[in-house]
């Protein structure tokens, strides 16, 4: 960096020099007698930077031209040997020369090969003084000497970022004059640096159009550089930019050019050369081009990938890590976001036995973006084959680790459910219009969802239930309209049945909702049978599972909610699962829990929707009014352990509820008893939040009662003293 610096500070103040000769020059002075002074001073570096400054105003002046004073510069700067003045002085002959090429349109002559001849000249010289600088001192030094060739570099780079400014050198000329001579000067070289860094410096500073058409002398020129080189590296980039360039510019590609069976055969014949990961990060990066050049050719993909396996398969080892991970993520990753289908990606022959040779956490990185894929964008999945390849190829999500495996994991919950929520989208991914092939889908994906353990069965499951009798309602339209379907709606109700089944041992409260869920959707059907069976499995699950109180007080009204809008229901079975509910809610842990539970359970015996034989509502009102009046004097025994007075208002909103509907086991009296009682404890009632909550329902209670005694109704509640 000081050299640098130094270098800089001299060429700043030469600026300052060639501008005085230029205005010599203007004032008359005949260059050509400055060009001879000049060279009479006495030290030959300080002598060479003069005759720069001073030959760079006689190209201006054109008194003679551009082409003999750069050639004499270039030859006479051959008198310094020394490597590092010698490399800082011709880069100061290229900064001085950098306007003033002969070149299309240039003002100093047109013929670009000059201008070639002059900058490879100057390269070649300047890249024999970087290569002597290896072997100048003792070997001790060496590690201090690679450091600054490497910091000089640049310096000899620069001839090739010039040669490639140059307005005339075409495609052709390239071909023909200048790639020919560079790759000569870098091969016979035969240092290790230098050839790593100019055929980088190449394949950076021209142009891709000049690269295509010249691909088959650039990698023929890989394959003759040392053995120490890292021509991998090199490929890479180079696929990598034309890859790019393929990306951006498709149209530019020339048909006559198959870049792909080029590139191909070259990586083929330096497999031997190196080593597992060197291997896999060429195909990574012809894979990278093969998905920029042609994204629609995949079975060139395919065999790329092939050949990987195989290379996986030799090395004879089952996992692999380090760099040879990492390419095989990527060789994993890259079809996927770039081709944007995850499925079309997934059935490629040889790509899902790949990830096998990955570590645990790396097999779920892929698995996770495939499957996030797969659930946003990609085609919905259509064949039983296709849903077991998918769920095959995500396993590590779906399936439990078996310690067997030597592999742990350990997630939270949260982290759980964000990767199994990305699962679930994948079972609403899945469509058929053949109801038969459907279901079979169906039944992979249970199979597969039946390896993942309790806790990601729990996330998995459900939405496969729901999805299961969303198809048997569309079989049961279809029986309906006596088509005919490839699977009757009752093995679907079958099979979500046993689906339930298989998650009630480690989610009871889940699966419970599913059974009602399930009845729900056997009512809708007129499966009357079924329907009865699954609520049979929801009480069963509930007696046998369901132990937590506050859950008991949760799922009671479910219950009855569910029993309440079945309509198919026969009249013996209804009763039985209405009195069985009865009997669970009065055996709830908490007095207030029971009282409501029970009121509750009243409009099980009051459902217009079930009906008898000949079309007669199921109305039980001395049940209703046992309820009731249960549920009263369980409110009774709750007011001796604490103020509840908030239950004789919602005892006395269901009295008011079934009198206005007409059943005469509910008496005025019943109303008129309530309403005497909440009065007497609301007098003796402490003011608190929760009093001025239960006095506020209750005058709205009164205020409805008076509208009913005014209104169209007043005879029906003229005996009512509020």
């Amino acid at each position: 960096s000081m050299l640098h610096e130094l270098y800089i500070m001299i060429a700043d103040e030469m600026r300052h020099l060639e501008q005085y000769f230029y205005e010599e020059w203007k004032r008359g002075r005949r260059m050509v007698e400055l060009y001879e002074l000049v060279q009479h001073a006495g030290n030959i570096v300080p002598r060479l930077f003069l005759l720069i400054s001073v030959g760079s105003v006689y190209v201006r002046s054109k008194e003679v031209s551009a082409r003999d004073i750069l050639k004499d510069l270039v030859e006479m700067c051959r008198g310094v040997q020394h490597p590092m003045r010698g490399l800082f002085l011709r880069n100061y002959l290229l900064h001085c020369a950098r306007d003033k090429l002969p070149d299309v349109g240039s003002d100093f002559g047109d013929n670009v090969a000059d201008s070639v001849d002059f900058l490879m000249l100057n390269f070649s010289e300047m890249n024999k003084l970087w290569v002597r600088m290896q072997h100048q001192g003792p070997v001790r030094d060496r590690e201090r000497r690679e450091k600054e060739r490497l910091d000089l570099r640049i310096l000899v780079g620069t001839n090739l970022v010039r040669l490639s400014n140059l307005e005339g050198v075409d495609c052709d000329m390239y071909k023909a004059m200048v790639l020919p001579r560079i790759l000569e000067q870098v091969i016979n070289c035969k240092d290790q640096i230098a050839q790593q860094y100019l055929m980088e410096c190449i394949i950076q500073v021209f142009p891709d159009e000049y690269h295509l058409r010249t691909l088959d002398e650039i990698l023929d020129g890989c394959g003759q550089l040392q053995s120490g080189v890292d021509v991998k590296a090199v490929l890479i980039a180079l696929m990598n930019r034309l890859a790019l360039f393929a990306k951006n510019e498709p149209g530019s590609i020339p048909p006559d050019v198959n870049m792909l069976d080029i590139f191909h055969s070259h990586v083929t014949r330096m497999a031997a050369s190196v080593d597992l990961a060197g291997i896999l990060d060429l195909q990574v990066a012809l894979l990278n081009f093969a998905m920029g050049f042609a994204p629609e050719k995949l079975d060139y993909v395919d065999q790329i990938l092939q050949v990987c396996g195989e290379q996986l398969a030799a090395s004879g080892s089952p996992r692999v890590d380090g760099a040879a991970e990492r390419a095989v993520v990527s060789l994993l990753k890259t079809p996927l976001i770039s081709h944007g289908n995850a499925l079309t990606i997934i059935l490629l022959e040889h790509y899902a036995p790949l990830i096998n040779y990955l570590p645990f956490s790396s097999r779920k990185e892929v698995a996770l973006l495939a499957a996030r894929m797969m659930s946003k964008g990609s085609a919905p999945m259509t064949t039983p084959e296709e849903v077991d390849a998918l769920l095959s190829f995500v396993q590590p999500l779906v399936k439990d680790v078996a310690e067997d495996e030597g592999e742990r994991e350990e997630l939270d919950d949260e982290d759980l459910e964000a990767e199994q929520s990305v699962i679930s989208c994948i079972i609403h991914r899945m469509a058929n219009e053949d109801t038969g092939v459907l279901f079979q889908m169906y039944v992979v994906a249970r199979k597969h969802f039946g390896q993942g353990g309790g806790r990601r069965i729990a996330h998995t499951l459900p939405p496969l239930v729901f999805r299961s009798l969303q198809l048997a309602l569309a079989i049961k339209n279809l029986e309906r309209q006596e088509q005919e379907v490839a699977v009757s709606s009752k093995k679907l109700f079958g099979f979500s049945l046993e689906t339930v089944k298989g998650l009630a041992g480690s989610e009871p409260n889940k699966a419970l909702r599913l059974y009602l869920q399930g009845a729900q959707a056997a009512n809708d059907c007129e499966e009357d049978k079924i329907a009865y069976e699954f609520l049979s499995q929801a009480f069963i699950l509930y007696e046998d599972e369901v132990s937590d109180s506050k859950v008991q007080m949760e799922l009671i009204p479910i219950f009855i909610g569910t029993l309440c809008n079945l309509t198919h229901l026969d009249i013996e079975d209804y009763d039985t699962l209405i009195t069985n509910t009865t009997k669970h809610a009065a055996r709830l842990l908490k007095k207030p829990d029971q009282c409501r539970a029970i009121y509750q359970c009243s409009h099980l015996f009051w459902n217009d929707k079930i009906k008898d034989a000949d079309g007669k509502p199921f109305q039980d009102g001395k049940k209703v009014l046992d309820c009731l009046q249960r549920s009263l004097k369980i409110a009774d025994v709750c007011m001796q352990s604490g103020p509840h007075v908030s239950l004789f208002v919602e005892i006395l909103n269901q009295y008011l509820h079934y009198f206005d509907a007409g059943n005469d086991k509910v008496t005025i009296k019943y109303l008129q008893g309530l309403v005497d009682l909440i009065t007497e404890h609301l007098a003796n009632l402490d003011a608190s939040p929760e009093s001025l909550a239960v006095k506020a329902h209750y005058a709205s209670t009164l205020a409805h009662m008076k509208a009913k005694k005014e209104g169209d109704e007043a005879e029906k509640f003229a005996e009512l003293n509020i």
